[in-house]
């Protein structure tokens, strides 16, 4: 058979019998703001703890650094993260349980400490955001905010319901997009009293590590600016961390100095 007889062949056959892709999904129907938060709370596991491993970046004007990172976390606000090089060397310790800060630099032979201050935070916490709101968004525990939303709303060219939290004198305080086919957090803005932006948030790549748990989180914080890139490879939920499994590694060899 000739190559342009087969061609119509196949096209005919196509014609007469192919089937079309079938049409996208149609989103999950809610009836209201208090159902939407209720199924997006029902949706997720209630993360206690977590220890994460995956690619971490970190970006600002005083410090870039990029590598594998081993992430454990406590709720509400203990955490720590070692970030290695492409080697698997130790490039980087952070520590926090909210009211002290501790960065051990290997390289240096410096274990530098100093209160959970914002400055100190931004140490790998991007600026503008507490410790405790930074280890919620690392698990797409969502929305910061407690109580009712304002506002709600369906966005139908973005397939994505939007919800509105507002401080007592109406400035906006909360927003949260929501995935309409999937009800999970996709993006959050986190606005100031004075209604200026002070972080944003993108969630992706669902279930990859852990049922219910984004994949991979991007925070970004404007004034001052920075980023942290978390694509997580593994992820455990509720692992029993004890008070060891979060301290730094001691050595005498190590200088203290104070964090400033």
């Amino acid at each position: 058979m000739k190559p342009r007889r087969l061609v119509w062949l196949v096209a005919a056959l196509c014609l007469g019998g192919c089937r079309s892709l079938p049409p996208p999904a149609p989103p999950v129907t809610v009836s209201s703001a208090a159902e939407l938060v209720s199924r997006l709370q029902a949706g997720r596991p209630q993360v206690q703890s977590f220890e994460a491993k995956g690619r971490l970046t970190f970006l600002s004007p005083q410090r870039n650094y990029s590598g594998t990172s081993l992430i454990k976390g406590r709720m509400p606000e203990t955490i720590r993260a070692d970030v290695l090089d492409f080697l698997g060397r130790s490039l980087l310790y952070f520590y926090s349980n909210g009211r002290e800060v501790q960065v051990l630099s290997p390289k240096e032979g410096k274990l530098y400490r100093g209160a959970a201050t914002p400055g100190n935070l931004a140490a790998f916490i991007p600026p503008a955001m507490t410790l405790h709101q930074a280890l919620r968004l690392m698990v797409g525990d969502l929305p910061l905010s407690s109580g009712p939303p304002f506002k709600w709303a369906y966005e139908r060219d973005q397939g994505r319901y939007l919800l509105e939290w507002r401080y007592p004198d109406g400035a906006i305080k909360e927003r949260l997009w929501v995935g309409a086919q999937e009800l999970q957090p996709v993006k959050d803005e986190w606005f100031g009293p004075d209604g200026q932006l002070r972080f944003a948030a993108e969630f992706t790549n669902y279930g990859q590590t852990a049922p219910g748990l984004p994949g991979q989180v991007t925070v970004k914080t404007l004034q001052p600016k920075g980023e942290l890139r978390l694509a997580y490879r593994e992820m455990l939920v509720n692992p029993l961390l004890k008070d060891g499994d979060l301290t730094l590694p001691k050595s005498p060899a190590v200088v203290e100095e104070p964090l400033k």
